[in-house]
């Protein structure tokens, strides 16, 4: 691979992270303007998610713009390795371990958030079922219109 051939690719590498950025950026964006943050919970996470989002969004525009214009500096210069390729190529691997730390950082946060909403809901449906369970047992003490407490009998074979 000659160094052209070495600089066209790294053009179109950037050319592609570049168009990345962009797209992810809209969609943050777009997001933004759709959301009806309903609590302050809600409220918090979503605005975290839209500033890791945007660093992301950052980070890979920063990536776009070293790797193209890192295109340009040739691997050898006189016959001798290039200490400048060496730099710009370490940059460009520190930005993409930056990226997947974002990454990881953002889907971190929202197994989490979610997690947390699992909990909220289930301990909703178990409050309902349990406030259920006191108006059948109320209303299995109270008498009847003849005067009789009616049974209740619960059986595990479905045939209540």
């Amino acid at each position: 691979m000659g160094a052209t051939d070495l600089q066209s690719a790294s053009q179109g590498l950037a050319i592609g992270v570049a168009m990345i950025a962009t797209f992810l950026g809209l969609s943050v964006w777009y997001h933004r303007q759709g959301r009806l943050d309903r609590d302050a919970e809600d409220q918090t996470f979503y605005g975290g998610q839209e500033v890791r989002r945007w660093i992301g969004v950052a980070v890979l525009a920063t990536l776009a713009a070293v790797v193209f214009f890192g295109s340009w500096v040739h691997p050898r210069v006189e016959g001798r390795g290039n200490p400048a390729f060496v730099i710009v190529w370490l940059v460009v691997l520190g930005l993409v371990v930056a990226t997947l730390a974002v990454a990881l950082w953002d889907w971190v946060a929202t197994w989490r958030f979610a997690r947390e909403k699992r909990r909220a809901l289930m301990k909703d449906h178990v409050d309902e079922l349990a406030h259920h369970l006191r108006v059948i047992a109320a209303a299995a003490k109270r008498p009847d219109r003849n005067g009789e407490d009616p049974s209740f009998e619960i059986s595990n074979d479905g045939s209540d």
